[in-house]
């Protein structure tokens, strides 16, 4: 799962303008701790589709988030934060910015 992100990451970057993607980085004393990379969906829509902080740097992820979202989606209505992959902190974190609306997510495996 790793390898597929780390795929999908780098082909988002070599293909940047293209995909037309927003991107943020935080840095802390001239060192990348942070990024993130999104593009709007729909006129009242952006989304989040990538999030990366060092979990060693208290509060990287939220400062991503909040400057990134202060700088990038200040006139869309809502901010697609997309999956939490299950995990327990990621849920808890994305809920505490108290979303509008959850949509269930589902998976189709082929019988057999």
């Amino acid at each position: 799962a790793l390898r597929a992100e780390t795929c999908a990451i780098r082909a988002a970057l070599e293909n940047y303008q293209r995909l037309d993607i927003s991107s943020g980085i935080l840095k802390v004393s001239g060192e990348i701790v942070a990024f993130t990379l999104g593009t709007r969906s729909s006129e009242e829509i952006f989304v989040v589709q990538i999030e990366k902080a060092d979990v060693n740097y208290a509060g990287s992820y939220p400062a991503i988030n909040k400057l990134f979202a202060e700088r990038n989606c200040t006139d869309v209505k809502y901010i697609n934060r997309e999956e939490d992959l299950g995990l327990e902190g990621l849920r808890k974190a994305k809920l505490s910015y108290k979303p509008d609306i959850l949509r269930m997510k589902y998976i189709a495996k082929i019988k057999g």
